[in-house]
């Protein structure tokens, strides 16, 4: 299988792998324990919270470890409005990733006004708009770095100042970003990771803030009152070596993204002039949404993995029927160009010959459903 999916998930490294048998029959006691295995565990943990205060630049309160980013982003989301009831309104992108928008819009049931942001055909934020919606009624802002389905990267710096001259929390899921590439930590209040993005175990996250929040899990009060639950220390352990290897090969792994990104994009316009590339100029190049006219982008993936290649769809299957990419939407595409859409994502063990294999199988599909008007939207 052609694994082009990694902004989905990712395989855990190799040596990581290796490594979490040894370090879960290491660490396998309670870090909140007073006895030496306990005490052992505690200082892996904080070992690791510690490499993340040096990454970003926080003090060990502001990290707290999760099971995931969409916890990280429920958590944040929902603890700030519980901690801070008498700001009631929200200004969010409308390109957000499902675990922040679900969590804003559960929260506009419970009377909270939700502004969202413009963005213009390249899904680039608009700063002056986010002047206007800020007022002194507003929670948060939130802004995602780079987003998920287009690869498409915002300017947080400068949102941030905004934020900052505005007196208003700023918050960034940083997933598709995180160890990948350069984040102004300094402007951020909030912030989401994810371990199975960057090859770490599933069930490892983490959230920075720079408040106190009201807990979703009420319990032992581990993780400074802010995350209750047993630690996972093997699988925190393992995420602070997963991100060690991705700061050692991060320009290496830009560099040879680029060079694939130019391989995809120029080899599927060679052979179908017609598709259009989302946010083209201003994306990172790991993560690239192609849109096939006049076909179904669900079918395209189908159709792809019964060939060996693994991509994604932005549109959602409900009830059995493709639902447009809110992403795309957003951006001023056609509810049609919408469901089109194709995400090719590269990782670490991404080679030229799987990007080459991956575009001659998709125009031969693409060539295939249009010919069917059973395949055609």
């Amino acid at each position: 299988m052609i694994y082009l999916d990694n902004a989905s998930t990712t395989k855990v490294f190799p040596e990581i792998l290796q490594k979490l048998k040894d370090l879960s029959e290491e660490f396998f006691a309670n870090p909140n324990s007073v006895h030496p295995e306990g005490q052992k565990c505690r200082r892996e943990l904080e070992k690791t919270r510690d490499l993340f205060c040096e990454i970003t630049g926080s003090s060990r309160e502001e990290i707290v470890f999760t099971s995931c980013a969409t916890e990280s982003n429920n958590t944040i989301i929902k603890g700030l409005a519980e901690k801070f009831p008498e700001k009631n309104e929200i200004v969010i992108s409308p390109i957000e990733h499902k675990s922040v928008l679900n969590p804003v819009k559960y929260l506009a049931t419970k009377g909270y006004k939700i502004k969202f942001l413009k963005v213009d055909k390249d899904g680039v934020v608009d700063t002056d708009d986010l002047r206007k919606k800020i007022t002194e009624k507003t929670l948060l802002v939130g802004v995602i770095h780079v987003n998920n389905e287009t690869g498409v990267m915002q300017d947080l710096k400068t949102i941030g100042k905004i934020c900052r001259e505005r007196e208003v929390f700023f918050f960034s899921d940083i997933v598709q970003s995180f160890g990948k590439m350069d984040i102004p930590f300094n402007f951020i209040d909030f912030f989401s990771v994810s371990g199975h993005k960057i090859n770490a175990p599933k069930g490892t996250g983490l959230l920075k803030r720079s408040s106190d929040l009201e807990p979703l899990l009420h319990g032992g009060g581990q993780e400074f009152g802010i995350r209750s639950g047993t630690e996972n220390t093997a699988g925190i352990s393992a995420l602070g070596e997963a991100v060690k290897i991705w700061l050692k090969r991060k320009e290496e792994f830009l560099k040879k993204t680029k060079k694939l990104e130019k391989v995809l994009i120029n080899k599927l316009r060679q052979d179908i002039p017609e598709i259009k590339v989302v946010s083209e100029n201003i994306k990172v190049p790991y993560i690239t949404t192609v849109i096939f006219p006049q076909i179904s982008g669900h079918d395209m993936v189908i159709a792809l993995g019964r060939e060996g290649v693994a991509v994604s769809s932005g549109s959602a299957c409900s009830s059995g029927s493709p639902v447009p990419s809110h992403v795309l939407l957003s951006y001023g595409y056609s509810e049609k160009d919408s469901l089109s859409g194709v995400r090719f994502s590269f990782g670490q063990d991404t080679t030229e010959e799987d990007v080459n294999t991956a575009v001659e199988k998709a125009v031969k599909i693409f060539k295939k459903l249009k010919r069917f008007t059973g395949f055609s939207l």
